[in-house]
């Protein structure tokens, strides 16, 4: 077993509050095997790192890119996916994405891409095994090649001013321009040709960007600082806003990923200052303005069980922890502690 190779390093192991097993999958969705955290370290100290946790073991392997390989990630850890059993983590200050086998944590390559321009966010176009990514400071799209994990430079793609989130579905990217804040639109890219489609105006600062299952769209914006949140939902099929959402207070921006759907359960879960927002994607209404309470900085969803998992970054220079919730939003007693800054979690099947 492969994993055995992360197993087997006493000094990347501790051991992990989490008490209980995971429940039955209800779905046709395969069991997680490990649960990757990304964690940003702080801006400008290359301190970037990746935590490991076995669902199944409950054991906690904390640094594992760095221990399998013997150097660190690099400077800010923004985003993560995994795509055909590779992991593809957006490293923003270092302008590149690490890739590595998600089973071994062994690097198999890394994209680079030029100075300064800051990639954040990436999103998988599977039909030509194609990454979108956004370039938050040069005001475009890169695309990159996963077969060959390179990049791609003469299909960069201009949009908005400082694009932050992206999302593909329905043969589409959908990118929100945020404009640090001042931003109001999201381009949409037709992922085959790679070319802008169309642009849409919604709320103020958009950050992110993600399909509900239902055909839409769903686009979190913060707005201006002091400004109520707004969710926008934007038509796949007509690429065109069909309903907004007041969230009712302040929603953060410029933090780990805030907005996490589970398609499963119709059920959309979206960070507030002091709580987590639980919203029906079928209904298109907030269904619990107080569904988990405390302060988070990134949150994600266990698909083929519904479990929350919910990142505290804490003081944002120590060690964060990861809190896990039934579909509920009962608290499952189990927990583990992350690196710096938690930002984005993936799942490995």
């Amino acid at each position: 077993m492969k994993k055995l190779l992360l197993l087997i390093s006493a000094s990347v192991m501790l051991a992990s509050c989490a008490k209980s097993p995971l429940q039955p999958s209800s779905t046709a969705l395969q069991n997680v095997s490990t649960v990757y955290v990304l964690n940003q370290g702080i801006y400008g100290q290359g301190n970037s790192s990746l935590t490991a946790y076995y669902p199944d073991s409950n054991i906690v392997a904390a640094d594992v890119f760095k221990a399998v390989n013997g150097r660190g990630l690099g400077d800010t850890g923004n985003d993560m996916t995994i795509y055909n059993g590779n992991a593809y983590m957006v490293i923003n200050n270092s302008d590149k994405i690490e890739v590595m086998d998600a089973s071994t944590a062994k690097s198999v390559g890394t994209i680079y891409f030029n100075s300064g321009t800051s990639p954040y966010r990436i999103a998988v176009y599977p039909d030509q095994s194609t990454g979108f990514v956004t370039d938050l400071y040069t005001n475009t799209v890169s695309v990159v090649d996963l077969l060959t994990n390179s990049l791609v430079p003469a299909d960069t793609i201009p949009v908005g001013a400082n694009p932050y989130g992206i999302a593909y579905t329905s043969g589409e990217v959908f990118v929100t321009n945020s404009g640090y804040g001042s931003g109001n639109t999201v381009t949409v890219i037709d992922a085959a040709t790679r070319k802008v489609v169309k642009t849409i105006t919604v709320g103020a600062g958009p950050t992110e960007a993600e399909p509900d299952g239902n055909g839409n769209v769903w686009v979190s914006c913060p707005g201006s600082y002091g400004d109520i949140g707004k969710i926008f939902i934007i038509s796949a099929s007509t690429n065109a806003v069909t309903d907004s959402i007041s969230a009712g207070v302040a929603l953060p921006s410029f933090n780990g990923e805030a907005l996490a759907i589970d398609p499963q359960r119709n059920a959309a879960y979206l960070i507030a200052d002091s709580s987590v927002i639980k919203l029906d994607t079928k209904t298109e209404q907030i269904s619990d303005a107080n569904f988990i309470s405390g302060s988070f900085y990134a949150i994600s969803v266990d698909e083929a069980t519904g479990d929350i998992y919910a990142a505290d970054a804490k003081d944002y220079k120590s060690d964060g922890e990861v809190y896990i919730y039934s579909p509920d939003g009962q608290f499952t007693n189990r927990s583990f502690t992350t690196g710096i800054n938690p930002g984005a979690i993936a799942f490995e099947r």
